[in-house]
């Protein structure tokens, strides 16, 4: 069987589609119903005018013959009054009159007209009108047509400020004349074209603003596939200022942080490589001389291959470390300590290196230093790492300087003097394998890793290690200790 994949712009099109056909079908039939309303109310105020002209001409014969027994003995009149005021259907235009009924002229009476008697033609009733319309006199007999009943429409006929009688008229929805018919269907056929009318622009509207709606989406997905594929220096132009612009600004911060860890990935491999290298290379060198007996197997010798060694199994050592750390296996035993004397202790173990530079190494604290809760071992390690950079990297005859403050959190700064570090450098210590030296200076420099493994030890311990320039002239490394409520 074929799945029939619906895309997107499909459910946009047929939604837009959808909510605009259900306006235009709920309009329809708003307007349809307002129509037989307004015009069934319109006819009906028609015909009471009608009615009217009719009570107008009855109050004239009533004045002319002072009762209603000339309507009761001439039955044919009360036709011909409805057919004079258009309420009554004309008789047929092939039927024959007699021929006195065609010379006999109408006798007038003030605004009253008085018909002759037709016996054989006479006006008939529409089938609307039968039964509908009817005469009653002072007393609200009947006359002609139906008795008057509580729901009819009652207009009074006045003659001096008197009533002297009644028209009534039904109430009776639905019925049409014939033009009133024509006229009802011509308004639903133009309302059908309307509707159909609309129904096109509607799909075609719909289509138009799915296409529109669908086209940044469509870029989205396009920069998402290239991204999928490597391509990293994709980008997505500001498309809106809505959901999907949001979006795309989402993708293109993505895109930059793929292509940074592509490019730190890279560079990553590279250090890694270069710094396992060297000593390799110098231990194949050395190695390969001895084998020839160009270079003594000696004392001195060996403890030059002891040296590549360290330095190598300190690389490895401090790689193990960081990928620990990205881990999340690096194990930590916190237990409330004394930061301070693990200093101490650490700083001991430096005096005779910063000797031998000559460099002033000075360790202090302004009050008691509170107690934290910490790995030892860890902390130890952290202070290690930023002793050692100091020692690599301050000048001979330089000076450290360790001060430890008490404020909101246990704060711990390491200063050194000359030389200093570009600022816009600064940002980048912490980062892996990273070295100021760009010749990477064995002598001076170690494995750039240092710095990186202090940052993984402070976060562990819900701390922050952060560098700035030091008012010695060198770096500033503080460290954010939380201080223990134990």
């Amino acid at each position: 069987m074929f799945s029939i994949r619906i895309r997107i712009w499909h459910k946009l099109f047929f939604s837009i589609l959808f909510v605009i056909l259900l306006i235009l079908l709920v309009n329809m039939a708003v307007t349809r119903y307002s129509f037989q309303q307004g015009f069934g109310q319109y006819i009906e105020e028609v015909r009471l005018k009608r009615l009217n002209s009719v009570e107008r001409t009855l109050s004239g014969l009533y004045q002319q013959y002072g009762h209603w027994d000339f309507l009761k003995n001439k039955p044919l009149l009360w036709q011909q009054l409805l057919l004079e005021h258009e309420l009554a259907s004309p008789p047929p235009r092939n039927a024959k009159q007699p021929e006195h009924h065609r010379q006999e002229p109408s006798a007038r009476l003030g605004s009253a007209r008085v018909y002759p008697e037709r016996r054989h033609h006479a006006a008939v009733l529409p089938p609307h009108l039968r039964g509908r319309i009817g005469l009653q006199d002072s007393a609200q007999t009947s006359i002609f047509g139906p008795p008057a009943s509580k729901n009819d429409r009652k207009l009074p006929i006045m003659l001096d400020g008197e009533v002297i009688g009644y028209l009534s008229m039904r109430r009776l929805k639905g019925m049409r004349t014939g033009i009133e018919q024509r006229f009802e269907r011509d308004q639903v056929k133009n309302l059908l074209l309307t509707g159909i009318l609309s129904f096109v622009i509607a799909v075609i509207v719909s289509l138009l603003l799915a296409r529109a709606f669908n086209k940044p989406i469509t870029r989205l997905t396009g920069i998402a596939r290239q991204l999928t594929s490597g391509q990293f220096d994709s980008r997505v132009e500001k498309i809106s200022r809505d959901e999907l612009g949001d979006l795309a600004t989402d993708l293109n911060t993505l895109a930059e942080t793929l292509d940074q860890n592509q490019q730190s990935r890279r560079q990553w491999i590279a250090d890694i490589s270069h710094e396992l290298r060297t000593p390799l290379t110098i231990l194949k060198g050395e190695l390969e001389a001895m084998e020839d007996n160009v270079r003594e197997l000696n004392s001195e010798s060996i403890q030059s291959l002891s040296l590549e060694v360290k330095h190598l199994q300190r690389l490895v050592d401090d790689l193990y470390q960081l990928s620990l750390s990205d881990q999340g296996s690096l194990t930590y035993e916190k237990v409330a300590v004394n930061p301070f004397l693990l200093l101490q202790n650490v700083a001991e173990g430096y005096e005779l290196p910063m000797q031998q530079k000559k460099i002033t190494l000075s360790v202090a604290c302004d009050e008691p230093c509170p107690m934290v809760l910490a790995d030892p071992q860890r902390l130890t390690q952290l202070f290690t790492n930023l002793l050692e950079n100091s020692l690599r990297y301050t000048h001979e005859g330089g000076r450290v300087k360790i001060q430890c403050k008490k404020e909101a959190s246990l704060t711990i700064c390491f200063e050194d003097s000359e030389p200093g570090i570009s600022p816009e450098l600064i940002p980048r210590l912490f980062e892996r394998l990273f070295r100021v030296d760009n010749s990477r200076n064995r002598d001076s420099g170690g494995s750039g890793l240092g710095l990186s493994i202090a940052q993984s030890i402070a976060e562990a311990h819900e701390g922050k290690l952060t560098a700035e320039p030091s008012s010695l002239g060198g770096l500033k490394i503080t460290l954010e200790l939380p201080i223990s409520s134990g």
